[in-house]
């Protein structure tokens, strides 16, 4: 259980079933398409640390769908990284320099590869996973925004991803934002999703 100001487990329990019925359809599609399906839910603010779970759910159910994994285990999965993601507090990325969507893609990778303190292998890529999308949102100054962030490090995480762990994940190639009027501190022209959109208006 959460004890995080504004965390509402009822939120967690709508984007696990989310990620369940977006495996149940077992259609093709791309860890940033399942991330906005989440980002959509009315319950889901602009901002808020129910993303440093998005990210890493939203690989675990792409995972499941390639795998073609039994739903008891992606809920397990899930689970733990629910339970992994609350420790993530609100504003870690301005207060501790880490963003919660970077450290998701660290999460994701621990959960797939076993990985505890004490592992090797793994060990070093769910640490550099990590720094590699941490290092790719910092190309794009402040303030925040969790949906530019979580783009960022699903972008910088999905090759990195695949070739550690076999897998043929992929992300969109145009990511449109369709949040920006939703955030007051939004960059817009700055911002690598906002021009895409700006131009289709």
């Amino acid at each position: 259980m959460s004890h995080q100001i504004g965390v509402n487990e009822d939120v967690y329990m709508e984007l696990k079933q989310k990620a369940v019925e977006i495996q149940k359809r077992a259609e093709e599609t791309t860890v940033t398409q399942i991330m906005m399906e989440m980002m959509d839910l009315p319950s889901v603010p602009i901002h808020h640390p129910y993303h440093h779970f998005i990210l890493p759910a939203a690989f675990l159910t792409a995972t499941a769908i390639e795998q073609k994994m039994p739903e008891e285990e992606l809920i397990e999965k899930l689970d733990e990284a629910n339970l992994r993601a609350n420790n993530v507090l609100g504003g870690f990325c301005g207060n501790y320099g880490a963003c919660g969507s970077g450290i998701g893609a660290g999460i994701f990778m621990s959960i797939m590869t076993d990985t505890t303190p004490l592992s090797n292998e793994s060990w070093q890529w769910a640490n550099e996973v990590t720094g590699k999308c941490l290092q790719a949102i910092s190309t794009v100054p402040g303030p925040r925004c969790c949906k530019r962030t979580g783009f960022l490090a699903a972008i910088e995480a999905v090759d990195y991803i695949n070739s550690k762990l076999g897998l043929h994940l992929r992300v969109d190639d145009n990511i449109v934002c369709r949040y920006y009027d939703q955030n007051n501190e939004c960059k817009r022209e700055q911002c690598p999703f906002y021009l895409i959109e700006s131009i289709c208006k």
